[in-house]
């Protein structure tokens, strides 16, 4: 049953997501469509793609129930916007920018695209500054830096969404005057189940966050064209607050493996060829319009700082995913199955995970003096840790010298003591256990260490 609709479109059929018009005007890609069932009810929907003769919309609501017989269609002549203004902090939003809570409606300031602006290169100014997470292993080993992308890799049944909120919940800008008028967050769950996205709110309003933050919530039983939106809705909310109200921005998305799931299945009903695994060739442009919507702009006050989190299916790192956001991004802290059956938390494996703009945001001026050369010397102490803990399997413990048995001792006390903590840490209280965990070890092993440091931190 084919029915005539605004526009002189043609209703042909609706699959999943997904709804196939007849074109018989000028559309363009990305524009706002609005769907009015024959019951009154109204849908929203995107054009998704198009050629001479047909447009597929994707549907941000549900199409169940959706009749083709006396459904129209309206086309906005614009792309998709989100309206933002200065009350956005404090309020929970839906995957598309439409309030849960109780509170009154937003009064709008600006309508923003949700697939953001280009911005010249020229206009880019380089990350730098530290960004405090409250996390050791983080904050110490690879610092988060101001204007930065650094995702965290996990797993399935890995604490995640635990270690998501209390970044969300304790993540500070030390040393800023005004900090809390500077600092904002954005949170953003995607495709998560309903205890989730409670836990997510109920964490926050607990710890006072929710004042500080914008929180989007797109359930797994949402449609997974509005799970493709979701981080884009919150993305533009960080970049008003940054580039307009002038904010320090942290930005956490949180499942980004169920977006790309949602690539997959818009893109397989849409009939387009697959490439690795399933997922479209495109995957790779796509996920870089989002992690570049980090960053700092020359002559403006905020930055946007992202922490983007995805689960490694079967744990496998060169899995599309993960191996497609390293090539994006600054880095990665990887998440350990080893040490979460341990009850150390947080879970964070040391050694693969990397923050590549440490540099930019650490050392004199920017943190401790200290900062840079303590976490050179505890890596390259545990990385010998690790080289001993292989050679004890083979010859046993009592075949091993005396320095490696430090060695060994010194793997269990940075993992006991300086990775794992329950309380929040200050970066001064992150160095302090560190420094304490090197005093194991014989001071001729301090090789990343100056004889002054050695002198002031590891003296008897």
């Amino acid at each position: 049953m084919y029915a005539r609709l605004i526009g002189e479109e043609i209703a042909e059929r609706a699959e999943g997501p997904l709804l196939f018009l007849r074109r018989s005007v000028d559309v363009g890609l990305n524009e706002a469509v609005e769907i009015e069932a024959a019951d009154g009810r109204l849908r929203l929907g995107r054009v998704a793609a198009l050629d001479e003769s047909s447009v597929t919309v994707e549907m941000l609501d549900e199409t169940a129930g959706l009749a083709l017989q006396g459904t129209r269609v309206r086309f906005f002549g614009e792309p998709l916007r989100f309206r933002v203004g200065p009350g956005l902090l404090g309020r929970v939003f839906n995957g598309i920018g439409q309030p849960m809570d109780s509170g009154p409606p937003l009064a709008a300031r600006e309508a923003l695209r949700v697939d953001g602006l280009p911005l010249k290169a020229s206009a880019r100014q380089a990350p730098s500054e530290f960004l405090e997470t409250g996390f050791t292993a983080i904050d110490l080993m690879n610092s988060l830096v101001r204007g930065q992308k650094l995702p965290l890799f996990s797993g399935g049944g890995l604490p995640h969404d635990r270690i998501a909120v209390d970044i969300a919940c304790n993540a500070r800008l030390p040393g800023v005057k005004g900090e809390a008028a500077d600092f904002a967050i954005v949170f953003a769950g995607i495709g998560i189940p309903h205890e989730s996205a409670q836990f997510f709110r109920d964490e926050m309003e607990k710890s006072g966050a929710l004042a500080r933050t914008v929180l989007f919530l797109n359930l797994a039983s949402d449609s997974s064209a509005q799970r493709l939106l979701t981080p884009r809705f919150a993305l533009t909310a960080a970049e008003y607050l940054a580039f307009t109200e002038g904010k320090h921005v942290l930005v956490i998305l949180t499942d980004l493996t169920n977006y790309c799931e949602a690539l997959r299945e818009v893109s397989a009903s849409r009939g387009e060829v697959p490439s690795r695994k399933g997922y479209p060739g495109y995957m790779y442009s796509d996920l870089a319009t989002l992690y570049e919507r980090a960053g700092r702009i020359r002559g403006v006050a905020g930055s946007v700082t992202q922490i983007p989190i995805l689960t490694m299916p079967s744990d496998d790192i060169t899995h599309p995913i993960p191996d497609l956001t390293g090539y994006i991004t600054e880095g990665q802290i990887v998440l350990d199955r080893d040490l979460n059956r341990r009850d150390l938390y947080p879970p964070i494996r040391v050694l693969p995970s990397l923050s590549r703009l440490m540099k930019d945001g650490t050392g004199k001026g920017l943190t401790h003096a200290d900062h840079p050369a303590l976490a050179a010397q505890l890596y390259a102490a545990y990385a010998q840790a690790q080289q001993t803990r292989i050679l004890a399997s083979v010859v046993g413990e009592d075949g091993l010298s005396p320095t490696d048995r430090q060695y060994l001792a010194f793997g269990q006390v940075f993992e006991g003591q300086v990775v794992n903590h329950d309380q929040p840490r200050s970066l001064d209280q992150s160095m302090a256990a560190g420094w304490l965990a090197l005093r194991g070890l014989p001071r001729s092993e301090m090789h990343r260490l100056s004889d002054a440091q050695i002198a002031a931190h590891l003296a008897a």
